[in-house]
């Protein structure tokens, strides 16, 4: 077991109050000992152009890439860990609410010079703070020596209730639902990683509310087998998510111009790949009355995409300008 998370912290000059285990909940003493002193990195501030044509290129350069955590990303990219695990669960079978899940948490890390000390810090506290305002427990929590990585997963989540691949049905939806209202950017996501872009702004995951009102009715269309498939939107984003929910002879028509509208900062590629939690899910179009009235009653925004077909590729069209029509397209796999 790694001692770090007993130890008291000093970061950017300030002494703090808990220890990385005393603030998920574990109620040990800290060591005795000199404290960890670290101060904090930024990001680099950089901006980058990406080509809407590439689409196709960059998901497989994504596939490929094996994340590596990034220290002035490791709160953000720990908020979306926890995001991210319990939005797995949610096509678990059974009956619950959100409370009622904990999560195990563990975290492999050793020093890697300034600022690795406090990226690990800084992570815990993310994630304590958000589980607290999602009352979410950690039933395990461990630190072991190694390279640094942070896993979670939730041991009450039991077999899937819908499958996680698309039912052939034209005539059904696909929707996408984004579970937090941050802005779409690529800083320490795969994609930059991929490409080798270090630095630049991230998604925050920093609205947990936001994620409880979201996961309550998506919940429920899942538990009355309203939604009858979907998939978790995280690591490689919107893009990776539609890659794996298609298959051979099952890919999908879809037009993102109401989500290019509703994120005008953004454009096609940030949308695709940045990292923003959330999910896809599909339902029929009997129901796309009710899933209407559900969402408007929670106040959450949904994005109906568009609809599975019989052809392997994924065909994505899009526009800005709701009177030109979709004018961009782009033929994915």
């Amino acid at each position: 077991m790694n001692k770090l998370f007993d130890s008291r912290f000093i970061i950017d000059g300030v002494t703090e109050e808990l220890t990385p285990a005393q603030m998920l909940g574990r109620n040990r003493p800290p060591l005795d000992g000199e404290p960890i002193i670290d101060e904090t990195v930024d990001p680099a501030i950089l901006s980058y152009d990406f080509d809407e044509g590439k689409i196709s290129s960059y998901l497989k350069a994504v596939k490929k890439t094996k994340r590596e955590l990034q220290f002035p990303f490791a709160a953000q990219y720990a908020r979306a860990c926890l995001a991210g695990v319990l939005t797995d669960a949610i096509w678990s079978a059974g009956h619950f609410i959100l409370p009622e899940l904990s999560v195990d948490a563990s975290w492999r890390w050793r020093e890697m010079g300034i600022g690795s000390m406090s990226a690990l810090y800084e992570s815990v506290r993310a994630v304590s703070e958000y589980a607290d305002v999602l009352d979410i427990g950690f039933s395990g929590v461990e630190c072991e020596d190694g390279d640094p990585a942070i896993a979670m997963k939730v041991p009450q989540a039991a077999g899937r209730a819908i499958p996680a691949t698309l039912n052939p049905d034209p005539e059904s939806w696909i929707v996408y639902v984004p579970f937090d209202t941050e802005e779409y950017r690529l800083g320490g996501s795969l994609l930059a990683q991929a490409l080798g872009i270090k630095g630049g702004a991230c998604p925050q995951v920093d609205n947990p509310d936001y994620l409880m009102d979201c996961y309550e009715v998506v919940r429920e269309l899942v538990e009355d087998r309203i939604a009858i498939s979907g998939i978790t939107v995280g690591d490689g984003g919107l893009m990776t998510a539609l890659d794996n929910i298609t298959y051979e002879g099952v890919g999908a028509q879809l037009d993102l111009s109401d989500l290019l509208r509703a994120y005008p900062g953004s454009d096609v590629v940030r949308l695709l790949f940045g990292e923003v939690p959330g999910v896809i899910f599909q339902i029929r179009d009997d129901d796309f009355d009710y899933l209407d009235a559900e969402f408007i009653l929670q106040d959450v925004m949904y994005f109906p995409l568009g609809h599975p077909t019989k052809t392997k590729q994924i065909k994505l069209t899009w526009s800005q300008k709701p009177a030109i029509g979709s004018i961009l397209e782009s033929l994915v796999r």
